[in-house]
């Protein structure tokens, strides 16, 4: 080591620990884990103003997914508005692609986010699946254009969000 004033220089180390990255993975599983946190235990919510059909399913939720809620005035990505349901009707019936534009373009964030996850290793693939709580007055037309964008945006597994219908 050169001597500089009666004294020795420090060599400094050229390999230092860059936390950035380990900060960037932290954010984005405290956000995905607070995004889909429940302390009622469901693993979905019902959206306002939404009549869900009844079923007699007893098939239960495994993982937590995308939802898509469908109301006479709204549509909305994980409880967040995103659309209004006037926007799908307007779309003629004969529309050769019958996309909702600023759902396809809310539903690919999400996709992209979930891609992320797989990249940073927090998910072990992209599974496409969504669920869909389709107010049970809505008219099929929209719930079809719904449908539609969600698999044009990469969510081709579809599951409906009903009521257990009460025996008795």
């Amino acid at each position: 080591m050169p001597k500089q004033h009666g004294r020795y220089k420090k060599k400094e180390s050229e390999g230092s620990v860059i936390i950035t990255s380990l900060i960037d993975i932290f954010v984005i599983l405290t956000i995905f884990l607070i995004r889909n946190f429940s302390a009622e235990g469901n693993l979905t919510s019902n959206a306002e103003n939404l009549t869900l059909p009844n079923s007699n399913s007893m098939k239960r939720l495994k993982e937590v997914v995308v939802q898509v809620a469908v109301t006479n005035d709204m549509i909305l990505v994980d409880d967040v508005p995103v659309a209004p349901t006037s926007d799908a009707t307007r779309i003629k019936q004969d529309e050769p692609e019958p996309s909702i534009p600023k759902l396809e373009e809310k539903l690919r964030q999400c996709y992209a986010q979930e891609e992320e996850m797989v990249r940073l290793g927090a998910l072990n693939k992209v599974e496409g699946k969504i669920i869909l709580q389709i107010d049970k007055n809505i008219d099929f037309d929209v719930m079809y254009k719904v449908m539609y964008t969600c698999g044009k945006a990469g969510y081709l597994i579809m599951n409906f969000a009903v009521m257990q219908r009460s025996e008795g």
